[in-house]
C-alpha cells in the first residue's frame, strides 16, 4: 500500500508546528491556572457572602433577643404566687414562693459613694462613657480568647448580665450573646439602675450576694457604715470570690484591696490623704464572719419560721418551670429559679387538689407487710397531657425538691413497653389486624451460655412457646416471645425512632436503637420514667396524639403579661386514630378478659366503668407496674425499691391504680372512650381469628379497619404453624395443616373490684446478657 506524504497537505513543516506548539504552551497553562484561581476565588465569595447572611441573621437574632432580665422585679424581691383552679374553674391562690439567698437590696441612695467609686475604678473605669460593652477591652480580650487566653473585657454591665444568667462558657459565641444583652439591657436602665442592681446581686465571697450582706458577714455592720478600706475589701473580691474571701484568704484580699485602693486614688476618686488612711487601715484589718456576729442573730430565727415543706406537685412543677423558663429565656436553670422566687411570676398550676391530697395520704397508708421498705411513683395524666396528681415516694416528704421516683429515676418498664411500642407500630404497618396470629417462637440467636455458646430466647413466664397465638391472647398472657418476634418484623431502628421522636422517651441509650429486647420486652440499657410511660400511654385515649406532660398551664410576670402558656400546646401525631382505638380495646380485652394465672391486670377493674391497661414486671420482680386508664385519664403506677431487690408480696401496682382511679372517678359522670368511626367492631372466631362466620361457636368482638380486616371463616378449626401469616388480611389464606395451638376458653371472671391481692405468683426468668445486640439486656419475667 503507498503512504500519503501529509506534509504535503500543510502549510508548515513538522518543524515549524513544534515551534507553534512551544510558544502556545505557556498561554494555555495561564488560561488553566486562572481558570482554576478564578473558580477557587468565585467559590471563595459565594462561601463568605453566604456565610456573612448567617452571621448578619445570627447576629441580628442576638440584637432582638430579649434580654429576660428584669431588674426592677430583683430589686423588689417580690414574691411570686402559686395558683389553683377550684369547682367554679377559678383560679385561687395556693401558696407563695420568695427567696431565701443571702442578699439584702440596699437602694444605690444608701450605698456609699465610696463603694460606687471603688466597684467603678477597678472593674469598669469607662462605665459612664460606654453603652454597656467596652469596645476596646472587648477586642484585647477577643484577641486574648483566640490565643487560649482568658483575659476579661466585661463591663460591669455585662458582668451583672453574667452574673444574672450564670453562664460562664469561655467562647465567641456566649461572648456575643453577652455584648448584645448589654447593648440592651442599656437602653432598658439607666446607668444608676445598673450599678444599683450590680452592687446588690453580685457574688462578694462567702455565700453573700451584694455589697449589703457582704458588709454584715465581713464587717459586722451596714455596707452604709463601711470605711473607703473596707468597702475597697468588699469590690476586690468580685474578680475572684473563691480567691479573694477575705475569712479564707485575708492576705489575697489585703492585695487586691490595695490594688483597689490605688486605682481609686488614680483616678481622682480619693485625696491623697484618704489614700493614706485607707491604705493605713488596710495594713490592720480586721474580719468578724459568722462566729459572735450580732448582724447575722436573726437567720436561726427565720430558719424556725420557715414555711411547711411543700408537696410532691408543686416540687414537680417548679423543677418543669425552672427548665422551661431557662429555655424559653435563654438563661441557667440557676438563673430561672432566682426569677422564680423573686419576680412576682403568677403560676397557674394544673394539680387537681383534691387528687393530689388523696394520692399522698394513700401512699403513706399503704400495708405492705412483705415489703416494708417498696417505693412508689405514681403519676395521674388527662389526655392533653396535663398532670392531674403525682407522688414521688412511700415516704414522709420532710424537705423541698428532693428526689423524686416519677421523673429522677430511669427504670425498666418490663412488658409495659408492649402495648406503646411493638404492637400499634404492627398495626399502624398493616402487619397485623385485631386478631393476626402472632408468632410465639424462640429467637435463634437470643443470648450465650456461660460457654459462651448461642442459646434460643426469651423465655415466656409460663415456660412454653404458642407458636402461632391470637394477639389479644399475646398481650393477655404478656408473652416474652411473640413481642421479640413483632420487633424483629417491624426493626428495632424503627421502634427506637418512634420513641425518642413520637412518644417523648428521653433516656434511651443507641444501643437500644440495635438490641431486639430494649423496645419490644423492656431490657434496656437506657430507661424510663413514670412520667414518659405514662404520657406515652395517652395516645390510646385521644385519638392517636402525643402530648408534653405539663404540671401548670401559663405563668405571667408581676404585670400579666404572659411569660409560656401550655394552654394550647400542640401535639405530635403518635398512632393514626385507628391504630389508637384497636390498641384501646386490645387493652380492654386485657383487663376484662384477664385470667389471674397470667397476671393481676383483672385488679385494676373498677364497677362498671371500662378500665383498659398493662402489667409489667422485669427480672426477679424487682420492678412491677400497672399503666392504665379510665375514659376520663391515664394512670401509672411503678412499685420497687431504691436499692434492686425483689418484691415479694403481689398486686401493689395494680391495687394503687385500682384505689386512685376509683377515687378519681367517684363524682364523675360515666362517659366511653371517643373511638375511631373508622374501626368497626365484628365478632371473630377464637379458633382462626377470622371473622365469624356461623360455623363458629367460640367468638368474641374484634375492631377492624375497612383495608385491614380478615376474611371469613369457611367452618374449619384446624390449625396451622402458617397462621400468623394467613389471617393478617382477607387476601391471605390458610393452611389445613392441624397443630397444638391451644384456645382459652371464654370465662366469666366476676369483678373483684381490686380487693383481692391473691393471684398466682408470676415465674421469673433470668436469660443473662452478653454483648451481642440482639440480646436482651433485662428482660420481664411475667411479660
Amino acid at each position: 500500500m503507498r503512504k500519503t506524504d501529509i506534509s504535503k497537505f500543510t502549510d508548515d513543516s513538522p518543524q515549524d508546528n513544534s515551534a507553534i506548539i512551544e510558544k502556545s504552551l505557556p498561554r494555555r497553562c495561564l488560561s488553566t491556572i486562572w481558570k482554576i484561581f478564578s473558580t477557587v476565588l468565585l467559590i471563595l465569595i459565594i462561601s463568605f457572602v453566604v456565610v456573612g447572611i448567617s452571621v448578619g441573621i445570627y447576629l441580628l437574632q442576638l440584637a432582638n433577643q430579649p434580654t429576660g432580665i428584669d431588674l426592677h422585679a430583683s430589686k423588689l424581691n417580690l414574691t411570686s404566687i402559686i395558683y389553683v383552679y377550684d369547682d367554679n374553674n377559678e383560679p385561687v391562690e395556693y401558696d407563695r414562693l420568695h427567696s431565701s439567698e443571702n442578699r439584702i437590696w440596699v437602694d444605690l441612695k444608701d450605698i456609699p459613694q465610696y463603694m460606687k467609686d471603688a466597684q467603678v475604678a477597678i472593674e469598669d473605669k469607662r462605665f459612664y462613657e460606654h453603652n454597656g460593652v467596652d469596645w476596646t477591652r472587648t477586642a484585647g480580650a477577643v484577641l486574648s480568647l483566640a490565643g487560649g487566653d482568658s483575659y476579661g473585657g466585661s463591663t460591669l454591665t455585662q458582668q451583672l448580665i453574667k452574673n444574672i444568667t450564670n453562664d460562664n462558657e469561655v467562647s465567641i459565641t456566649r461572648k456575643l450573646n453577652e455584648i448584645f444583652r448589654a447593648l440592651n439591657l442599656e437602653r432598658e436602665y439607666t446607668k444608676d439602675e445598673i450599678l444599683e442592681a450590680y452592687l446588690n446581686i453580685v457574688n462578694y465571697g462567702a455565700g453573700c450576694n451584694g455589697v449589703q450582706s457582704a458588709a454584715n458577714l465581713y464587717f459586722a455592720k451596714n455596707i452604709s457604715d463601711c470605711s473607703i478600706a473596707q468597702c475597697a475589701a468588699i469590690a476586690g473580691i468580685t474578680q475572684n470570690p473563691s480567691a479573694y474571701d477575705p475569712l479564707e484568704y485575708p492576705e489575697a484580699n489585703q492585695k487586691r484591696r490595695e490594688t483597689v485602693i490605688r486605682a481609686m486614688y488614680d483616678q481622682e476618686m480619693i485625696t491623697k490623704e484618704e489614700y493614706d488612711e485607707a491604705m493605713k487601715e488596710s495594713k490592720n484589718m480586721k474580719f468578724v464572719g459568722n462566729y459572735n456576729n450580732p448582724m447575722l442573730e436573726q437567720e436561726e430565727e427565720e430558719e424556725e419560721n420557715k414555711s411547711s415543706v411543700r408537696n410532691w406537685y408543686e416540687d414537680a412543677l417548679l423543677k418543669d418551670l425552672t427548665v422551661d423558663l431557662a429555655q424559653a429565656l435563654n438563661i441557667s436553670e440557676e438563673s430561672a429559679s432566682s426569677k422564680i422566687y423573686t419576680e412576682g411570676l403568677k403560676i397557674y398550676c394544673a394539680m387537681d387538689e383534691d387528687m393530689q391530697d388523696f394520692a399522698e395520704q394513700y401512699v403513706l397508708d399503704m400495708d405492705t407487710p412483705s415489703d416494708p421498705n417498696l417505693q412508689t411513683g405514681i403519676v395521674m395524666m388527662g389526655f392533653d397531657g396535663r398532670i392531674i396528681a403525682t407522688v414521688g415516694s412511700r415516704e414522709k416528704k420532710t424537705q423541698d425538691l428532693v428526689w423524686d421516683r416519677t421523673v429522677d429515676s430511669t427504670l425498666q418498664p418490663g412488658s409495659s413497653i408492649k402495648p406503646v411500642i411493638p404492637y400499634p407500630m404492627a398495626i399502624e404497618e398493616g402487619l397485623y389486624n385485631f386478631s393476626s396470629y402472632v408468632k410465639d417462637e424462640p429467637i435463634e440467636k437470643w443470648d450465650k451460655d456461660e460457654n459462651g455458646n448461642w442459646k434460643p430466647g426469651p423465655n415466656n413466664s409460663d415456660g412454653t412457646y404458642h407458636h402461632d397465638i391470637l394477639l389479644p391472647e399475646a398481650i393477655e398472657r404478656s408473652l416474652n416471645a411473640a413481642a421479640v418476634q413483632t420487633m424483629n418484623l417491624i426493626g428495632t431502628k424503627s421502634a427506637y425512632n418512634q420513641a425518642i421522636n413520637k412518644m417523648g422517651f428521653r433516656n434511651l441509650s443507641s444501643e437500644d436503637a440495635q438490641n431486639l429486647g430494649a423496645l419490644s420486652i423492656g431490657g434496656m440499657n437506657g430507661g424510663v420514667t413514670v412520667r414518659e410511660m405514662v404520657a406515652s400511654y395517652a395516645y390510646m385515649g385521644n385519638g392517636g396524639k402525643y402530648y408534653t406532660p405539663y404540671t401548670y398551664y401559663y405563668v405571667t410576670d408581676q404585670n400579666d403579661n404572659i411569660i409560656i402558656d401550655n394552654r394550647d400546646a400542640m401535639p405530635t401525631k403518635a398512632y393514626s386514630e385507628e391504630t389508637a382505638t384497636i390498641m384501646n380495646r386490645l387493652l380492654h380485652y386485657n383487663v376484662v378478659y384477664n385470667n389471674p394465672s397470667h397476671t393481676a391486670a383483672y385488679i385494676a377493674r373498677i364497677g362498671s366503668w371500662d378500665i383498659i391497661g398493662k402489667t409489667g414486671t422485669t427480672d426477679w420482680a424487682i420492678d412491677h407496674w400497672f399503666i392504665g386508664m379510665s375514659p376520663y385519664c391515664v394512670l401509672g403506677s411503678w412499685t420497687g425499691f431504691d436499692s434492686p431487690a425483689s418484691i415479694q408480696g403481689n398486686g401493689y401496682a395494680e391495687q394503687t391504680f385500682h384505689d386512685l382511679m376509683a377515687h378519681y372517678l367517684a363524682d364523675k359522670e360515666y362517659k366511653e372512650y371517643e373511638l375511631s368511626d373508622n374501626v368497626t367492631p365484628i365478632a371473630y372466631c377464637e379458633s382462626t381469628g377470622k371473622l365469624a362466620s356461623s360455623y363458629c361457636y367460640n367468638t368474641k368482638i374484634g375492631y377492624y379497619t375497612e383495608d385491614n380486616r380478615p376474611e371469613y371463616c369457611s367452618g374449619y378449626h384446624g390449625y396451622s404453624s402458617n397462621y400468623w401469616n394467613s389471617s393478617s388480611s382477607s387476601s391471605e389464606s390458610s393452611s389445613s395443616e392441624s397443630s397444638d395451638y391451644y384456645t382459652e376458653p371464654e370465662n366469666d371472671w366476676t369483678d373483684y373490684g381490686g380487693e383481692s391481692s391473691e393471684y398466682q405468683t408470676d415465674t421469673y426468668v433470668d436469660v443473662g446478657v452478653d454483648d451481642n445486640p440482639s440480646s436482651q439486656t433485662s428482660v420481664p419475667a411475667d411479660e
